[in-house]
């Protein structure tokens, strides 16, 4: 995570966590809800963004593996092959039903990773205590922004598709008009898409 601007925990810092086993058995764990350690409200929410990635990612990896299987013929492309689940995926992530320009970035990707510090007790025995320690290069952890750019990635294909086949193209009458429709819906959705995007990558708000 951004050193600045995301929560960071170290490990005198976190006295409620258990300790930890040996070093072949330590657990994995996700270093946002570390740093969350102590609150609840940032936890529940947390843990909501992760069920809203898991779902999302669900469906992404299906057109993903769709994707990489894809072999073109007669010069088709994956996007317009996969055009109708394309623009469903594309519809549902713009719909009003939730804002993702309030998700963080630290919430939408992994920033940073889990360390364990290593101590002797008062006794002499080998102890360990978790500490976070922020990533120099993020990953795509619970993948929420990962599939937000994919999807956007995928739509821009479609849109230059229909561009270069003409307004009528999606049209099943091959009608102009109803084409030039959903070409501007499109392009809506596109500028939505950007617009989350581009709000996650600069909401570092703890």
């Amino acid at each position: 995570m951004n050193d600045s601007n995301t929560p960071e925990e170290k490990p005198e810092e976190i006295q409620e966590t258990p300790e930890s086993p040996s070093a072949e058995e330590l657990p994995e764990l996700d270093a946002t809800e570390l740093m969350l350690h102590g609150n609840l409200a940032a936890q529940i929410r947390y843990s909501m963004i992760k069920g809203l990635a898991e779902a999302l990612d669900e469906k992404a990896q299906l057109l993903i593996e769709a994707e990489s299987n894809f072999e073109p013929q007669e010069g088709e492309t994956f996007a317009e092959i996969a055009l109708p689940e394309i623009e469903a995926m594309a519809q549902c992530l713009t719909d009003e039903w939730i804002d993702f320009s309030k998700i963080r970035y630290w919430e939408s990707c992994q920033t940073a990773e889990v360390e364990w510090e290593e101590f002797k007790d008062e006794n002499g025995e080998v102890k360990r205590m978790p500490y976070t320690k922020p990533l120099e290069e993020v990953k795509d952890g619970n993948r929420l922004l990962a599939n937000l750019e994919q999807t956007r990635n995928w739509l821009e294909q479609v849109h230059l598709l229909h561009e270069e086949k003409g307004m009528g193209w999606v049209s099943p009458h091959g009608c102009p008009e109803d084409g030039q429709h959903a070409y501007e819906a499109r392009r809506i959705c596109i500028e939505k898409l950007n617009q989350s995007i581009d709000s996650i990558r600069s909401n570092f708000d703890i």
